[in-house]
Formats: C-alpha cells, structure tokens, sequence
C-alpha cells in the first residue's frame, strides 16, 4: 500500500510542477502575444481534482494531514487506540461511499460519452475516474491505520494530526 501511495503522490508532485508551467507559459503566451492556450484552464482544472484527492492516503501514512488533537494529546492509551479505530471507521464509510458514487459516477460519463464542451473536449470519465481512484486508496490507507500497523513512516501525530 506505501509504494501505491507513494507513487500516487509523487504524481501529485508532478501535476503540480506541470500546472506551474502550463500556467506560467499561458500568461507569457496572452502578454507577449496576445494568444492564450485553449487547453491550459481545463487541463489543470483537472489536476487540482488530482491534487486533492489522489495523494490525500500518502499524506494520512506520513501523519501530515490537518486535524485537531487536543481530545486525543491528552487522552490515555486506550482511548488514543479507540479514536483513532473510530476516526477510521468514519474514514473507511466516508471513502466507501464516495468511491461507489464516483464510480457510478464515471462509469455513467463514460457510458453516455459525456465531454466537457470546450476545443479540447475532454471525455468526463477521466476526471470523474480520480474520485473512486483516490477515495480507494485513502480508504485502504484509513483500514491500515484502524488495524494498528498504520503504514505510517512515523508514529501517528497527537499534535495536530488525526489521531
């Protein structure tokens, strides 16, 4: 699961570094020559879906994701271990869910060959495909933590963190 993780989100590095061109060559292309990209907006539209879900289950395994601790820096523990399966739980139901409907959701585009309505004319199901991939992954990441093993490089954060 670490290496899946891993690779999804040094894939996020990626995307970020292409939006940084991309978006950097479109405002030199309308300055200089008053002609902007037609792809550049919705591709990296596209990218930023990516960055918020694809590499969200590297970002729970390293402990570095936003949470409040204040319940769980001063709890024993046995009730740190409780929250943290709680918090799992409520993760796992979370990603299930969003993992079947964006499933659904991107099956149905790629059924109906729905595209976005611009001169690139992306098919639907490819951005709608991050969804269930990303919720998957973090799902699966959420099950580790909740068994214990956690994959975590580092001990799990009470500081911040999640649990």
């Amino acid at each position: 699961m670490g290496g899946l993780s891993a690779i999804l989100h040094a894939g996020g590095a990626l995307a970020l570094a292409f939006i940084m061109l991309t978006i950097g060559y479109d405002a030199l292309m309308r300055h200089f020559f008053a002609q902007a990209t037609s792809w550049s907006m919705e591709v990296n539209a596209f990218l930023l879906v990516y960055l918020a879900l694809v590499p969200a289950a590297e970002t729970l395994r390293r402990g570095e994701q936003i949470g409040i601790g204040i319940l769980a820096e001063n709890a024993g523990p046995g009730v740190q271990r409780m929250l943290r399966i709680i918090v799992g739980l409520v993760g796992v139901i979370f990603c299930a869910a969003l993992t079947w409907r964006g499933a659904i959701m991107s099956f149905d585009a790629f059924s109906y060959g729905e595209r976005v309505s611009s001169s690139f004319g992306t098919p639907m199901w490819i951005p709608y495909a991050l969804i269930p991939l990303g919720f998957s992954v973090l799902g699966m990441q959420f099950i580790l933590i909740m068994l214990g093993g956690s994959g975590r490089e580092k001990s799990p954060r009470l500081d911040g963190g999640a649990f």
